[in-house]
């Protein structure tokens, strides 16, 4: 009866991608408060289709969608997911329209393909084949599919509060994943928290003619000065503090981490680079990777940007600065630290205008449901899964995790450019990761 499901798996890859396309049609940004509630009832919707019990579930911001089919199974699997997508632009940078999804030379290309609406399918889809193929599901299963994600998550705790006791599950695929530029499928166990900030200096009641800069005040060069502060060329966040509650990677870790192949040279040459920072490589390369806090600085924003030149002073300026962060790092601390650094700084007048923020998680690399989803790896790609202890990215996974073990396992690949212009997922890896979620739930079911 599995291989009947395969088999309609297999048979219905181009259905399964005009239900990615159906998603992708509608621009579901969350930073613009777009297509939001329209994807969440085209989800609903779906999800009802195939007699899931099926929930909207309001929150301050973007709606929560829950489905879940109760089969009496010993087990249970939870997949969370999001619907709502990063802006597409610069939009001259894409070769087709980021809406309107068009498959070329064996990809889907769109915004959200692979970040998340390829996964979110997938998942819905191989529900489908079993019960079009007559196979009884032989696990339960449960969504999560939230709106916010690409926003930080920020209203998702008042869905899980009332609700931690749908969170419960045997194991859960957290969200995305892929393979590696080397064609081996990844598989990630946790994600670094993140601890974004928006600063602003206001230093003249309007622009003015560059001419008094003689006189006035620059409020571009006083936010790069305070900008300045927050890192040395060593890659230090200078904040007094920052570092203190960061936990070493354990032996255990290290176990886990010496097995991992972080491909540096072929990496290095996808990205256009000749060297990591501070010429980073080995185990150093592997620590800061894993367990290393960032300051990037995401977005400036102030004064003329349009074409030819603009002789002027700006009153303001801003800065959109991203701080990741790992586990037993305090959000709410840091952005103490943050506040108390700028004023020791003599900054006082950089507002921190707005902040989101959550904290590190991950699941442990030696629960069994990780050798479950490898068996399942090996059955369908030939080969074991690469095991990250964490990601470098961020995301909400702090909500689940003393609820279900999570693997975050996907359809996307290092070419598919999530958050970026050309977004796309690989028609092969979605197929083969449609099977993939199949042979979990079978394998769940003599688990």
């Amino acid at each position: 009866m599995l291989e009947d499901v395969i088999q309609y798996l297999e048979k219905h890859t181009n259905q399964a991608l005009e239900t990615v396309k159906q998603l992708v049609r509608i621009p579901s940004v969350a930073a613009k408060g777009e297509g939001i509630e329209e994807t969440a009832t085209l989800l609903k919707s779906m999800f009802e289709e195939l007699g899931m019990k099926t929930q909207l579930h309001p929150t301050s911001g973007s709606p929560v969608v829950t489905a879940s089919l109760d089969v009496g199974a010993k087990r249970t699997l939870l997949f969370y997911d999001h619907y709502d997508v990063q802006p597409a632009e610069p939009f001259d940078l894409w070769d087709s329209p980021p809406f309107e999804p068009e498959i070329r030379n064996g990809r889907l290309y769109g915004r959200g393909t692979a970040d998340n609406k390829g996964d979110t399918t997938s998942r819905i889809w191989t529900i489908r084949a079993f019960q079009e193929t007559d196979t009884p599901l032989p696990v339960n299963i449960k969504f999560v599919v939230e709106g916010e994600e690409e926003i930080g998550s920020i209203h998702l705790s008042e869905f899980v509060e009332p609700n931690k006791h749908f969170l419960k599950a045997d194991g859960g695929i957290w969200e995305f994943g892929g393979a590696a530029i080397d064609g081996i499928q990844e598989a990630w166990l946790g994600l670094k928290g993140d601890f974004y900030v928006q600063l602003e200096v206001e230093r003249l009641n309007r622009d003015v003619h560059s001419s008094t800069a003689t006189h006035l005040p620059s409020a571009p060069f006083r936010l790069i000065w305070a900008l300045n502060s927050l890192k040395d060329e060593k890659e230090r966040i200078l904040i007094p503090g920052w570092y203190d509650d960061i936990t070493p990677l354990t032996k255990a870790d290290w176990q886990h981490l010496d097995k991992v192949d972080m491909l540096e040279e072929d990496t290095k040459k996808y990205y256009g680079v000749d060297s990591y920072v501070l010429n980073l490589t080995g185990d150093k390369l592997k620590e800061v990777y894993y367990n290393g806090p960032t300051c990037c600085i995401s977005g400036l924003t102030s004064g003329w940007q349009g074409k030819g030149s603009k002789t002027v002073l700006p009153a303001k300026a801003s800065a959109k600065v991203d701080f990741r962060i790992v586990e037993d790092m305090d959000p709410e601390d840091l952005l103490k630290k943050l506040r108390a650094h700028l004023d020791n700084q003599g900054f006082s007048d950089v507002k921190i205008t707005w902040h989101e923020a959550y904290p590190a998680a991950k699941t442990s690399p030696d629960h069994p449901f990780i050798q479950l989803v490898n068996t399942a790896n090996k059955k369908i790609f030939g080969h074991d899964l690469r095991v990250h202890i964490t990601s470098p990215g961020s995301g909400p996974l702090y909500l689940f995790k003393d609820h279900v073990p999570m693997v975050s396992i996907g359809v996307s690949d290092y070419d598919s450019r999530g958050h970026a212009p050309n977004e796309s997922i690989k028609i092969d890896n979605f197929r083969n990761g449609m099977k993939r979620i199949a042979i979990i739930i079978d394998e769940m079911s003599r688990w």
